[in-house]
């Protein structure tokens, strides 16, 4: 529903209400995806997470910024050819405009546009951090919004005019259901062997990145404090991603494993199951993963560290490192297996 008020100093606000509400420990760490999902939802089309991360191939994707690190890693909206494939599947037409190209006033607009026609736009940069959230409403230049730091059910006001918004309209019917699927397949087979996007190694070459930079002993010893504390935190952040992508491609896999019969459905099956592999090792080797602002947190019950083992928040040392690497290894040899199963169905 679209609320729309005018005052009689000619302020006008427009606002969507009953945006589906996102945020962090809610199983929907991609906030491209998650975003998108809200606002579909919105919109009335009949989706969720597991379903967007799997039928757009970004369930199965890996990046890693080089040289140097870069916590944008993750970002399913890097590499254009998810949003694509995402929105070609339930039948949108989608665009990104950016502040690179357009000016503020034009972005303004853009944004006062489609809110006028009631759809939300999401966006980067809102509130924070550089992650994507909701925009759902304005007053005159002040934007609303949904993120993931929202502390309640009342939309946030926007800190900064985002960097970079993507719109989307129905335009189509959705394909069908058996060859979006089909389609995810091809794409994440496709993009697993692309070795670089732009600053960033791809799919299995970024776990070969990943892994020989964990390595280098003397890099990590020469870094300042904060220079250090910044790549543990990337780190951290990418295996948490790399956790919730393969999370939801096992659930994406049970899910659509109807979908198909005799050897087809077999090959299904143990792809998903080497997924699940995958999913229980990521989960399971956490503690070599920290985050800077983990700390032990039993006493208090608020522990959310697999198998209800602490990990000290102020450690992240070259064992830590080097387990790490190896533990990387082992998932980039699973992994490819995933993809070979795959290959036959794409």
């Amino acid at each position: 529903m679209l609320v729309q008020k005018s005052g009689s100093n000619m302020v006008e606000k427009r606002v969507l209400t009953d945006v589906p509400r996102i945020g962090w420990g809610k199983g929907i760490e991609c906030t491209f995806i998650g975003a998108l999902d809200a606002a579909l939802r919105f919109l009335g089309e009949s989706v969720d997470y597991v379903y967007l991360m799997g039928i757009s191939g970004a369930a199965f994707r890996l990046l890693f910024h080089q040289p140097e690190w870069c916590p944008s890693s993750p970002d399913a909206a890097l590499n254009e050819a998810y949003p694509r494939q995402v929105m070609k599947s339930v039948g949108y037409g989608g665009r990104f405009f950016s502040k690179e190209k357009k000016s503020r006033e034009e972005m303004i607009q853009i944004i006062h546009g489609e809110i006028d026609k009631g759809r939300p736009v999401v966006a980067i940069d809102l509130v924070r951090h550089p992650d994507w959230g909701i925009i759902t409403g304005y007053k005159d230049n002040v934007l609303f919004c949904r993120t993931y730091y929202d502390k309640s059910e009342e939309y946030s006001v926007a800190e900064n005019l985002p960097f970079l918004i993507f719109t989307f309209e129905k335009v189509s019917l959705p394909l069908r259901r058996f060859d979006a699927i089909l389609g995810s397949f091809r794409l994440s087979v496709d993009l697993a062997y692309k070795e670089n996007i732009d600053d960033y190694t791809n799919g299995i070459a970024a776990y070969d990145a990943w892994i020989e930079d964990l390595k280098k002993d003397r890099w990590f010893d020469k870094m300042d404090k904060d220079t250090f504390k910044f790549h543990w935190h990337v780190n951290g952040w990418t295996y948490d991603s790399l956790y919730d992508a393969r999370l939801a491609a096992v659930r994406y896999l049970q899910r659509i494993e109807t979908e198909f019969s005799g050897k087809e459905k077999e090959t299904v099956r143990k792809a998903c199951e080497k997924l699940g592999q995958m999913e229980r090792m990521l989960f399971e080797n956490w503690i070599y993963f920290p985050m800077p602002f983990w700390v032990d947190m039993k006493e208090k019950g608020k522990t959310w560290i697999p198998r209800d083992r602490s990990i000290d928040g102020n450690t992240w040392t070259r064992q830590m490192r080097r387990k790490g690497a190896d533990l990387l290894k082992e998932l980039k040899d699973t992994e490819i297996e995933v993809f070979e199963l795959l290959s036959r169905l794409a």
